[in-house]
């Protein structure tokens, strides 16, 4: 999938994440990627936002 359609669809959230804790927290450990979609939906699911479905 190229990098554009990651965008549209959000795939790409787990490398933005793992490319912001880098520069901004360089010694803590990420996530694992399920850990972060855990975690990224159950946030969404107490801070609903505007979304189509």
């Amino acid at each position: 999938m190229g990098r554009f359609m990651e965008g549209v669809l959000g795939a790409d959230k787990y490398r933005q994440y793992l490319e912001h804790l880098a520069k901004t927290h360089p010694d803590a450990e990420p996530m694992s990627e399920r850990e972060f979609w855990i975690d990224y939906t159950n946030w969404q699911e107490h801070n609903p936002q505007g979304r189509c479905c």
